[in-house]
Order: C-alpha cells, then structure tokens, then sequence
C-alpha cells in the first residue's frame, strides 16, 4: 500500500512479494508504522490550516473556532488500521458511521466537562472537505456534501456511544463515573479515594453496565471484542486491517474454463444440483436428506471412491462404504459434496426440500463461474471437512478454519515462485496455533501440530483435485531461503520426510539448497478463483485490465495507492489502448493533473506518468506540460529533478557533483521558470515537512538563511498559479531564521574544529 504523500513506502519485501511467509504479518510493520505517522501528522498539519482558513472566510459563528486534532488522529487511525484496505483518501457512508458509533466510542474516552472540546463530527467533515478541495479524495469515495451531511445527522447517536458500556473497558468506565459524581479525575489521590469508596459500597455506580463491560474484557482476551458493535444486528462495523495484495495477470478465460471443465470435484457439485432438480427431495428436521434418497445419490455420484490415500488423516474422507447404513451421517463424502453444493448456494432447502437454485443454472452451466463459487465457499465447509462421524479429538484447525484457510490462500495469492510448505505450514502454526496448548507437554504438542499440519496438507490437497492448487518437488526460489533457514521446528505431513525434517538436527540449514522440497502454488485457475474470494471479501485484489473502463482519476488512483511499476505500465497501455492512442488519452492525464491539487500527490503521479507511460511518452508528456500555465511548475521542477538525477547517474558521483549537475540542469531555463521552479520547491518542502521542517533545512548558517530570503523574495515574485501557497510562504518569519542561524553558526564552526582535530579537547581537572 502506498499512503497518501509517500508513494514510495510499501509494505512489500525486497523481492516485491507480500507476507512472505508469513500468515497476517506484514513483513515490515515497523516501517509501514513510521510512515504513516509521518502522513498522518502531516495531514493533521494540513487539515487544521485549511479549517483555520476556511474559517477566516466564512461568515462569523458558521464554522468552529479551531479543529479538534486529537479527534482528527483517532479518526486517521481508525481508517488505517480499523478497515480492510487501510487508504486514507479513500471515504465512504459505511466509513463515517463506523469511526463515529464505533471506532471513537472503543478508543477515546470524553469527560463530561470536556465533551464540546472534541467535536467529531466536525473533524470528519474537515478531514473529507480537505480532501476534497485538495484533489486527493478518492474517486471512488462517496459524495463529499453527503458525508458531510451524515456526519452531522450522527452526532446524536455518536454522543449516545460514547457513553455505551459496549465499548468501555474497565479504565473508561471508572473514569466516567468519577466523573459524573463530581470528582476531579485528573487529581490522582481524588481519583482513589472515590475508587475505595466505590469497592467499600459508599458510593453509587452502574452496577449493570459494570459486567458489560467485564463481559466486554473478557471476550477482547479471546480475540472476539468485535463480534459486537454498532452495525445490524449487534455486529461490529469495524475490520480487521489485512495485507495488501499483488497485482496479478489473469489467465486467458476460455482457457481457465477448460480447465474448470475438466475437474472431476466441480462436476460432482454440478451433478448434485441436477440429481435433486428443482422438485427435490424432502428433508428431515435437520435439513439432511433422507436415509434413502442420500444413498441414492451417494451411488449416482459414486462418493465411495472418495479421496483414497490423499485424505491423509480426514479419514472420513477416504471414500463412503455403503454397507450398513443407518444414518446419514455415515456418508460424510457424500455430507461434503452436499454441504459443498448448500454453500455455493447451487441447492437450497425450499419448503422442506433440497431443491436446485434456479438462479445459480447459469453458474453451472460455466465451469469457470462454477469453479468461482466453489472456492468462494471452501472456506465454511469446516464441519464436513473437519469432523467425521465419530470424532474423539477436535481438529485444532477447527476453532478459527475460515480465516486461516483465507490466509493461506491469500499467502498463496500472487506469488511469484512456488512456496516451500514447511515456510507455509510454519506460519499457519505461528498465527494460529502458537497459544495453543498451554498446558500440553512438549512431545504432546508437537504431536498435534503434525496432525495439523497433515490435516491442512489433505484440505489443500482437495484443491489440487480441483485444479486450483498444485504440489510438486524441486529446490525453492532464492526469496525463500531466509525463511527456510530461520525454521525452528520444522514439520511436514508426509511420514516419509519426517526423518529430514526431526530428530537430532531439524535440517533446516539443507531445506534452502535441497532439490527435493515440498513446493506449493495456486495455478492461473486458483489465481482466478482467489481473487474472487478475496473482492468478496471486500480486499482490494487488482489485476492488469481492471481498470480499462475507469476513468483517469479513478486509474490514477489506483495505480499511485496498489501498483508495482511494471503492473502500472501494463495497465496504463491497456487504457490507452482502449481511448484509441496516445493523443485521444493525453487530455484526461493532463486533467487529472490538473484536479489533483497537492503539491505532493501530483508530483507522485507526474512522476509515475513520465517513468511509466508506454511507448516513450512519458518524457513527451512531460515537456507539453510546460505550457499548461497550472501545471508548469510541477513539470519544471520534475524535469529538473529527472535531469540532475540523470547527469549524477551518468557521472556515478554524489556530493559536491550534485550542484554541478543541478546547475547544467538549470541552463535552458529562462528566468521566469527558474522562479517558478524554486517557489514548487518550497511549497512542496513547506506541504510535507511544514514551516518549521522548511526553516530547519535550509537554516544551517547565516549564508543559507541569506539565500534562503533571496530564493523566497524570488518565489513570492514568480507568478506561481497556486496564489494561496505563495500567501503562506510570505508569512515565513526570515528574521527569526536569520537569528537562529546566526545563533547556531559558531556553535557548528566549533563542532567542525574539534571534528578536524581529532574530538574535544579534555578539560583540566580543578585542583
């Protein structure tokens, strides 16, 4: 994901793959972290300056004095780690009602006397008007005004939440009843005494609400705090942030769909349809067929071939035996099919039969769409996959087998080299079946992470039947060696590679050079079929293609925040492709410049239309913008960027060349552009790192806070189109600069002597 005003920050490893090897954990968290503290301190920054000015403008008493920062962090938060996608820019109705009656209420605690200091409502209204006027609000999100409008209408509910037990924990809770009683909460020895009055029985409280919030601790400490929440029925509008996920290249459909047509599984899930037909067959109370029409269609689909040997330990799974039947229940591969079927939503129980959907014919008359739903139901097939008929000991996979099946496909989803299974299997155990056991004896343990671990090897096997997944032996890719090397307990389902993988020596350090390692992938079939499950889960899962009817907003949108270059380059040909060439679609790029108006976020995309259009047209492109009077500055300072950048590449030089090449970069510039050209520098300098940043890199020495008042008096007479920035550069205070630099000057001349000379001198003892 890139965030909004650092387009090179992506949670991706060095290879350009995603969560490599690891299951629900971004490799490089740490980084993502400090990235977006930087973007969200910075739109912070700019939100409250553009609400300050707004204000100014507008008619007394219409808008609130100040904007409510500590609110507006809350409410980038929430959208940054309490949605799927995690985009900033990106804002819709469902967004709105979840920061306001549900992120909020969990995560900010307001005291009574404190409640018309923090307005949300007000601050979400902010943040999307900025947005908005700032040419950075997703094309894809809703309408600015209807936002605005819902969050106002949801000031009521909000104030309501804020004080729902649901969403307290112990700490709030107290802190809010203190509070109602009179008590000044920020006196700490108040606060106590108020608590032991409180456990004594002196003093009143919400003896109700108290075990709703217990109740609240309790179910966070197992990981369910949000199976309730604002949204219908009781449940949470919140979501667990995910990883983003790679662009892909789809296969060929046609050819996907003979490969649909050729799968024994899909066909058996087709033929269970047509057998019931759209009259049926009754059901019992549990919804089960029949004991007799069961066995019937147990013989037609001939589920006692089952899956042989490749169950593995889903011995239930190894085929049905016909003989002594007097339950349906004895017929699990037969329960697999049907429940498969149920799931896929290709039968239905109907007035107390099975019947076939009328509306899912078309589905199964297309293998590829029929291989969609298949695999977009796999994930809730737990109990026909799971338990047999006789099941002593639960699966550990069971509890929590729809998000890690999820997982692991999404793992598998885009990678650009088959996956050693024991890098898979490792971090399926560590994400979900690391707290398992806690009182299991060590041997115990790992008893049951290899019963696991087969147990998910025989349900992705079920896959592979399907043509969706495939195994094979070879030696792994180099991306995955580091994995393979840090293995502590390496594990796999087959017995006969047990004794590589245990014992004396886990073999771990071999598993990177050996030819003969268990390697899984999706094929083009499981890539399609993936990507489905995943959108209908709401991830953003893009593949080259997708955006050849949007429009270019939409396009630049999505190619700044989810594409690699080399995707970014197939999709733009593609699009250009589809608006008949080059001229027809330079226009719209040249609007969509034009609208985004961030300093930041325009060069980001300048930058990426001229490294990344096809067909040369990238550096074309860039030179026609100099006689767009709104949008030359940019294209100035972004071929001189490119130039001098160019000439030190050419050079392999740094340091005192840079200036060198900056300087030849400068020649075929006249003077109005070198003014230009310096005022883009400083507003851009001024946007990202605010004017404090600004006076901070330029204030070095006197000589610096000097050119730095030539360079600004020549900005400020440049004729720059974007007025309002040039009016923010013009309240720079250059005296205070210049004092600072002339304050810090000696010091750093003292620092550089003593650096030459070898460190500080020591000082002499005093006798």
């Amino acid at each position: 994901m890139r965030l909004l005003f650092d387009p090179e920050s992506e949670v991706t490893d060095e290879e350009g793959t995603t969560a490599l090897g690891v299951v629900g954990q971004p490799p490089h968290q740490e980084e993502e972290g400090d990235a977006f503290d930087a973007t969200r301190d910075t739109l912070i920054r700019l939100v409250a300056e553009y609400w300050h000015e707004q204000r100014e403008s507008a008619p007394s008493g219409q808008l609130t004095d100040t904007i409510d920062e500590f609110i507006l962090t809350h409410v980038l938060d929430y959208r940054h780690h309490g949605t799927v996608d995690g985009r900033l820019a990106l804002w819709r109705q469902e967004h709105v009602r979840a920061v306001l009656l549900e992120w909020l209420p969990r995560h900010v605690t307001v005291l009574p006397d404190e409640a018309a200091e923090h307005d949300a409502p007000a601050a979400v209204a902010a943040l999307v008007d900025f947005l908005a006027a700032a040419g950075v609000l997703d094309p894809r999100s809703d309408d600015p005004g209807r936002l605005r409008t819902l969050a106002k209408e949801l000031r009521s509910a909000h104030e309501e939440a804020m004080q729902d037990p649901r969403f307290m924990g112990p700490a709030k809770f107290w802190m809010l009843t203190a509070a109602r009683n009179g008590v000044d909460v920020r006196n700490k020895r108040a606060l106590d005494r108020f608590l032991a009055d409180a456990r004594a029985g002196r003093v009143p409280y919400g003896e109700e609400q108290l075990a709703q919030v217990m109740e609240n601790q309790f179910t966070g400490f197992f990981g369910r705090a949000l199976d309730t929440g604002a949204g219908p029925g009781g449940r949470s509008l919140l979501q667990e942030r995910a990883l983003p996920l790679p662009v892909v290249v789809l296969g060929e459909e046609e050819e996907l769909r003979r490969t649909a047509a050729g799968s024994g599984l899909l066909g058996q899930l087709d033929e269970v349809a047509r057998w019931l037909g759209t009259e049926g067959r009754p059901v019992t109370k549990t919804g089960r067929l029949k004991l007799a029409d069961a066995l019937a269609l147990a013989r037609h689909l001939g589920t006692d071939r089952g899956r042989g040997e490749a169950a593995g330990p889903l011995i239930h799974l190894a085929g049905d035996t016909w003989e002594n039947i007097r339950r349906t229940d004895q017929l699990p591969m037969l329960r697999l099919l049907v429940d498969w079927a149920r799931q896929a939503r290709l039968i239905r129980v109907y007035r107390g039969r099975l019947v076939a959907v009328a509306g899912a014919r078309a589905a199964r008359e297309d293998p590829l769409a029929l291989a969609v739903r298949a695999l977009t139901a796999f994930p809730e097939l737990r109990d026909p996959l799971l338990m047999g008929p006789v099941w002593d000991v639960p699966s550990d996979l069971y509890p929590r087998f729809d998000l890690l099946l999820t997982d692991v496909l999404a793992t598998l989803y885009g990678m650009p080299a088959a996956m050693p299974w024991p890098v898979l299997w490792q971090s399926v155990r560590d994400s979900y079946l690391g707290d398992d056991g806690w009182f299991a004896t060590p041997e115990a343990r790992q008893a049951s992470h290899r019963r696991s671990a087969a147990e998910l090897y025989a349900v992705i096997g079920l896959l592979a039947e399907v043509g969706m997944v495939t195994f094979e032996r070879g030696t792994p890719a180099a991306l995955f060696h580091e994995s393979l090397r840090d293995l502590n307990e390496p594990e796999h389902p087959e017995p006969a590679d047990a004794s590589d993988l245990s014992g004396d020596s886990d073999g771990s350090e071999d598993l990177a050079v050996r030819d003969d390692v268990e390697l899984v992938r999706l094929t083009e079939l499981g890539t399609y079929a993936v990507r489905a499950l995943l959108t209908s889960l709401d991830r953003s899962a893009p593949a080259v293609g997708d955006l050849r009817d949007a429009d270019a907003p939409t396009l630049c949108a999505a190619l700044l925040d989810e594409y690699d270059p080399a995707s970014a380059r197939a999709e733009l040909a593609e699009w250009i492709a589809a608006r008949g060439g080059w001229n027809s679609a330079r226009p719209a790029f040249t609007e969509a410049l034009r609208r985004t108006r961030l300093h930041s976020r325009r060069h980001a995309l300048l930058r990426l239309l001229a490294e990344e259009l096809p067909d040369g047209h990238g550096p074309e492109f860039l030179r026609t913008l100099r006689y767009e009077e709104e949008l030359r500055p940019s294209a100035l300072f972004m071929a001189q960027a490119q130039a001098a950048a160019a000439a030190l590449s050419a050079q392999g030089s740094a340091g005192r060349d840079a200036a060198d090449a900056a300087a030849r970069a400068d020649e075929d510039l006249d003077d109005r552009e070198i003014a230009l050209t310096a005022a883009e520098s400083l507003l851009l300098m001024r946007e990202t790192g605010g004017e404090e940043a600004l006076l901070e890199q330029v204030g070095h020495s006197s000589g610096d806070a000097a050119a730095f008042a030539t360079m600004l008096d020549v900005a400020l007479a440049s004729g720059h189109p974007d007025q309002a920035g040039l009016e923010r550069l013009s309240r720079i205070d250059v005296a205070a600069l210049r004092r600072r630099a002339a304050r810090l000057g000696p010091l750093r001349a003292d620092a550089a002597r003593r650096h030459k000379s070898g460190g500080t001198r020591k000082r002499k003892k005093r006798r």
